[in-house]
């Protein structure tokens, strides 16, 4: 998304609120990631919505405030952080996977397949998974497109 800062008389300019979403992202602890980010032209003001644990100190609070000011004053753009806590629950990096309600559906699929279709089922069903994966990553990837690549160039050969 682009948001407007400022209009001159050589033209506007642009701010991309992806880039500036990168820029605090790459910057943050590991357990901390950026949610949302704003811009308010007319204040020279970005808004950054940050996903911190629960169990956050006010010290890196306050240490990751002063790092986004440093970066951004510099610029003339004033920073604010908006901390929003991580529930236990959903802080993927914390949480078990049996705590997780999609670990429990892909079971209880698990076991009625198991039911159902029998070993023999559940490994055609297994086999015909990894093959589609495969031939979608080959497709859809960058990766699978070099690898193509490769391929037609080691044939041509």
């Amino acid at each position: 998304m682009l948001f407007l800062w400022t209009t001159t008389k050589l033209g506007k300019i642009w701010i991309d609120g992806d880039a500036i979403k990168l820029i605090i992202s790459k910057r943050l602890p590991q357990e901390f990631y950026v949610q949302e980010v704003s811009f308010i032209g007319e204040k020279n003001l970005l808004n950054a919505y940050i996903a911190a644990p629960e169990d956050v100190d006010f010290d890196t609070k306050a240490t990751l405030e002063e790092r986004f000011g440093g970066i951004f004053n510099k610029s003339g753009i004033a920073v604010q952080l908006n901390w929003v806590n991580i529930a236990p629950q959903d802080n993927k990096k914390t949480t078990p996977v049996w705590m997780l309600p999609l670990f429990w559906a892909a079971a209880a699929a698990g076991i009625t397949a198991l039911f159902h279709m029998g070993i023999k089922g559940i490994l055609w069903s297994i086999f015909s998974a990894v093959v589609g994966y495969g031939v979608a990553w080959i497709l859809i990837t960058d990766d699978g497109q070099r690898q193509i690549a490769a391929l037609k160039e080691h044939f041509r050969r």
